[in-house]
């Protein structure tokens, strides 16, 4: 008999860092302000929480493919306590070669020095929260940072010697112009980012915009011309040669972020820090299971400093939820869900399952191209509504 010298398939890392310098009116993120940052207590709760799981079944021999450090605002840290999580990671884990290990930045909130310490410690790839390079709408997103500090921070990026990394952009905010879009879109790719995603705002319950929002203070843009706009973000990106791959990422290839795309297609995932989220699914097991941490982060300091680990909500999906979110997440990639591999899932037919597929299929909605189904360019435009109706 030959032996099984098969690997346990590796995972994907998600560091988060709740602090903020301020919080933006539209944020439902678990961020959170502090008058001092508790750095090192932080990180030493976050070494806690890797070590814990080194040795749970889920994880254990496992190696790690990809790292991201989300907030908040992960560049608030030094790069001593970036490396510091990295090495406890590799050596308690292992890392795949090569690796993608990408941390958030937010201009104005790290100078050229931290740049060049995080490249230092491993990163190789800068997420920056540009979101817009108009005085007017960064003042409205209540960014504390000026188009120039993005410039700045992108300039510096380069000269700390990263080849790779991501610009955000948010279209669709209250009071801006198809044209602005444009602007935004052209300054933006004066600096060949080899990555740009570009988010059309919403407006997320338990945010200040929505409370606005409820007492009539803000109006959002007339549908069409989010959709215009939504055009034109398409089209401009496409001839600076960067192509689309996810609803609202576009990337040069070989360039898009791994470490998204194994959220959208469904691998594992450890969520490390207040509020994290993580995502575990064994081979024969169809449904999976996800679990989330404390969210306050002097909670989740005192329960890891406790136990080990600071889970406070578990829950394992029922079969129709299960199947929702593997179509929510996979189609929003522009190549869509395989039909046979939600077939060997889940023991059924997408269109089976879910009646609306069938119309959306005969709408143009939706196309099923071999033995894959996605998005219709029309489609694209009415994802969210459409999601709504699937979930």
């Amino acid at each position: 008999m030959t032996p099984d010298t098969s690997m346990p398939e590796s995972f994907s890392l998600y560091v988060h860092i709740p602090y903020c310098v301020s919080k933006c009116p539209y944020c439902d993120f678990n961020s959170h302000v502090a008058a001092r940052i508790p750095e090192h207590e932080y990180t030493q709760a976050l070494l806690q929480e890797l070590r814990h799981y080194s040795g749970s079944e889920a994880w254990a021999n496992r190696s790690i493919k990809t790292v991201f450090f989300g907030g908040g605002t992960p560049s608030t840290f030094e790069g001593a306590s970036v490396g510091a999580m990295l090495d406890e990671a590799a050596k308690l884990f292992g890392f795949d070669e090569p690796m993608e290990i990408t941390l958030e930045a937010n201009p104005g909130a790290v100078d050229a020095g931290r740049f060049r310490d995080y490249r230092a410690c491993g990163v190789n790839r800068i997420s920056i929260g540009a979101q817009s390079f108009d005085a007017k709408l960064l003042q409205f997103l209540g960014r504390v940072h000026s188009a120039e500090e993005t410039r700045q921070a992108l300039r510096s990026v380069r000269a700390a010697g990263f080849d790779n990394f991501s610009l955000d952009l948010i279209y669709g905010i209250p009071g801006q112009i198809v044209d602005g879009v444009s602007r935004d879109l052209s300054e933006a790719l004066e600096h060949d980012p080899p990555h740009l995603s570009a988010y059309n705002l919403t407006i997320e319950e338990g945010t200040p915009f929505h409370a606005r929002y409820r007492q009539g203070l803000l109006k959002p843009l007339d549908e069409e011309v989010e959709i215009e706009m939504a055009d034109r973000v398409q089209s401009t990106l496409a001839d600076a040669g960067l192509e689309r791959y996810e609803i609202s990422n576009y990337a040069r290839l070989g360039l898009e972020s791994r470490h998204n795309v194994n959220y959208w297609q469904g691998g594992d995932y450890l969520g490390i820090g207040a509020g994290a989220h993580s995502y575990h699914r064994g081979p024969d097991d169809p449904l999976g299971e996800r679990w989330q941490n404390e969210r306050l982060p002097t909670g989740y300091m005192r329960l890891t400093g406790e136990s080990g680990q600071a889970v406070t909500e578990r829950k394992r999906p029922e079969r129709r939820q299960a199947m929702a979110e593997h179509l929510f997440t996979g189609l929003r990639m522009i190549g869509g869900v395989s039909v046979p591999g939600f077939c060997s899932r889940f023991g059924t037919k997408p269109e089976d399952a879910f009646p609306d597929i069938a119309g959306w299929l005969s709408e143009e909605l939706l196309v099923e191209d071999g033995r894959r189904l996605r998005f219709a360019p029309r489609g694209l435009l009415l994802a969210n509504e459409l999601f709504v109706r699937l979930v």
